[in-house]
């Protein structure tokens, strides 16, 4: 790193490549052609174009030197004088965010200690007007509103929306007659305590409604809501049915949140919502026996033939049946009943087997079935307690449901 000081050639007023502001002490980039970083954005390891923070540099200091006091540099004086003049005195915020490296409490201290009672204060201000330049410093205004760029649109929908590009402004603005409350008001030397107080909290309400005016329009730029409706329509003829979906349910916290934040924010629950859905198709499979991902497309591919099977097989036993018998409301007593259809729990019945049983033949078949597709030759374990014939029923509802061939 190498330390430049100011020359004559470098005397003039230098922005930051990245943010834009003035500076007065600057990072110049060794590698990249007039390119400057402000100590900002250089502490954060601002990228642009083809310069990346790794890229050497070279520290320039313009104006730095000390003028009137050791702790001021010749720069943040004109700083501060140029702050004074346009934001008017007594408006220290704004004034400390011109000079940038001061604080308002600083820069108050600074320009009344020099420039209204010290040397340049006595040479300038006769010594009875001291206390009224004082004095007049309370009444603080609002610090600027920030600066947006102004949205592009076509010229038909500037005359739909009543929007003013060029100031960034509406023809109707929010609270529109948030004005008519200090319209028409003025200050005057002979207003007593109360009439001043009361213009002091009109002018308070005015404000607070203008902080809530600029908080709508600053949350509409940044969330890039001033369009016309054609394009919001388009937008939303992009988004899927989960995004619309996610986004009317909670639109509420974009005011409470930064667009790339609550961006992020909607993707998160719409992968939440897959996640669960995927969980639940997991759990499908698990209950039919099925324990590897290579097996759940050939079950995809059976289920539909299953479900015509015992749907008709379902139709069947309803019109065949019109109530349960005594071994049929023991079978729905017994547990894992509610994991059979209406055809498995006749087939048990039938066969005099218990739903956990039969959950437990059907999984080993299956299981057996699918190592014999890839060539392994596997029995599957059954109960000693089958026999023959209901082994047969066993297969038969099995092959007519698809699971064996």
């Amino acid at each position: 790193m190498a330390v430049v000081p100011l020359s004559t050639e470098d005397a003039q007023r230098y922005q930051c490549s990245y943010c834009g502001c003035d500076i007065t002490l600057r990072l110049k980039c060794a590698s990249c052609n007039d390119f400057d970083l402000c100590l900002h954005c250089f502490s954060s390891g601002a990228t642009a174009g083809s310069h990346k923070p790794d890229h050497p540099y070279q520290l320039i200091d313009e104006g730095s030197f000390p003028l009137l006091t050791m702790d001021w540099g010749a720069i943040e004086e004109v700083l501060l004088l140029d702050a004074v003049e346009q934001d008017g005195l007594g408006n220290w915020d704004d004034i400390a965010a011109h000079v940038v490296t001061k604080t308002a409490k600083e820069s108050k201290d600074h320009y009344n200690g020099l420039y209204v009672n010290g040397i340049i204060g006595e040479g300038t201000i006769p010594p009875t007007n001291h206390e009224a330049v004082l004095s007049n410093q309370g009444g603080e205004v609002p610090p600027s509103p920030p600066h947006y760029t102004p949205a592009r649109l076509e010229h038909p929908e500037q005359m739909e929306l009543g929007y003013m590009p060029y100031r960034d402004d509406f023809e109707r603005e929010y609270d529109n007659n948030a004005e008519a409350v200090i319209s028409e008001m003025s200050f005057a030397a002979d207003d007593d305590d109360i009439e001043k107080a009361l213009k002091l909290a009109h002018v308070d309400m005015y404000n607070r409604r203008m902080a809530e005016r600029e908080r709508r329009k600053r949350m509409a730029h940044q969330h890039n809501l001033i369009a016309g409706k054609q394009k919001l329509s388009t937008i939303k003829k992009r988004m899927s049915k989960e995004e619309k979906e996610l986004g009317g349910r909670y639109h509420q916290f974009a005011r409470l949140m930064e667009p790339e934040k609550y961006e992020a924010f909607i993707q998160s629950l719409k992968k939440e919502k897959q996640l669960k859905h995927r969980i639940k198709e997991l759990m499908r499979y698990r209950r039919n026996g099925i324990t590897k991902l290579d097996e759940c497309s050939e079950f995809d591919l059976l289920r539909p033939q299953q479900d015509k099977t015992t749907e008709k097989q379902d139709l069947d036993t309803t019109r065949s049946s019109n109530g349960k018998d005594a071994g049929e409301q023991e079978l729905s007593l017994a547990p894992g009943f509610s994991l059979l259809s209406l055809a498995e729990r006749k087939l048990c019945n039938s066969v005099a087997m218990k739903p956990n049983g039969y959950l437990h033949v059907k999984a080993e078949v299956l299981k057996s079935s699918a190592l014999r597709r890839i060539g392994y030759v596997v029995q599957p374990k059954l109960p000693a307690m089958l026999t023959s014939e209901h082994r047969q029923k066993l297969g038969r509802y099995m092959i007519t449901c698809g699971w064996l061939c």
